[in-house]
């Protein structure tokens, strides 16, 4: 099976590049998306391209039989099954204990990216770690940087209020028409948070996370979700039927998961494909 790469500014602008270069139709291809394109930051940062792998079908499936019996073991490791890979380790390799499901709920929420819900301590570090005060400053310097050229390129005047302990350093923005730098549902404030990590954590392999608020955002967003929450758990609960909320980030299902976890009468789970992952809300059987 053959297989290119295309770079594109969309997926399908990728596929169609795909496409003429194997000289194939839409139907015969097998097309797997790498890397979804971002349109970027404000405008300031460099958008991402989508990164797609386009593949044609062997034109004469007969002969291949004919080949060696090594063939089919460098078949299988030609064609990418990512879904199929987990089944087919070996027998004796210990598997992972299922967690229990009123554990997983809110583990599967645990947002892996820098852009972490506000109870997160910052990222887990491993055991070898070990917190140096210097390391973290040299980080909330690089992080404070960051964030002075995003705002003098934005024309914004803002004030950074730090605070800093040893699971994280935080920088609490103030200022006139911040709005922008918080975005539909804080999206962009996860954006901005998620980038200062990469620009100011590069140095000490991200031992030392970085969170921002504006106006102390997502304290008043996390109350919101609570009760927001608790008025759907009523409503099933009155109803019987289930409810199923909008899209969310992964921090702010796992807010809701948390706020009912000890509802004796309800349970909540997460559907759908990121980045369309939503929680239902639905009496307990």
């Amino acid at each position: 099976m053959k297989t290119v790469r295309i770079t594109a500014k969309t997926i399908d602008a990728a596929v169609e590049e795909g496409l003429k270069q194997l000289g194939i139709s839409r139907e015969e291809a097998v097309v797997h998306v790498v890397e979804q394109p971002s349109s970027g930051l404000f405008g300031l940062i460099h958008k991402k391209l989508a990164v797609v792998d386009i593949s044609a079908p062997d034109e004469e499936p007969a002969k291949e039989e004919e080949k060696t019996p090594e063939t089919p073991a460098e078949e299988e490791k030609t064609v990418e099954e990512p879904k199929a890979a987990p089944e087919e380790k070996p027998a004796e390799e210990p598997k992972q204990e299922e967690p229990k499901p009123e554990e997983s709920k809110a583990a599967e929420e645990k947002p892996e990216e820098p852009a972490a819900a506000p109870e997160e301590k910052g990222r887990r570090k491993s055991e070898d770690f070990v917190f140096n005060p210097e390391e973290q400053e040299k980080t909330a310097e690089e992080a404070r940087k960051f964030l002075e050229s995003v705002f003098h390129g934005m024309h914004l005047d803002v004030t950074m209020e730090r605070m800093m302990n040893e699971e994280r350093i935080l920088f609490n923005l103030h200022g006139e028409g911040l709005g922008i730098l918080i975005g539909k549902h804080g999206q962009t404030l996860d954006a901005l948070q998620y980038l200062t990590n990469l620009a100011a954590g590069k140095e000490f392999h991200h031992h030392y996370f970085v969170l921002l608020d504006v106006e102390n955002y997502r304290e008043r967003r996390k109350d919101t979700l609570e009760a927001l929450a608790r008025r759907l758990a009523a409503k099933v609960k009155r109803t019987g039927e289930e409810v199923r909320l909008e899209p969310m980030a992964a921090g702010e299902r796992r807010i809701i998961h948390l706020a009912l976890q000890d509802d004796g009468a309800v349970t909540t789970e997460s559907e759908g494909e990121a980045p369309h992952r939503y929680v239902v809300i639905k009496l307990k059987e």
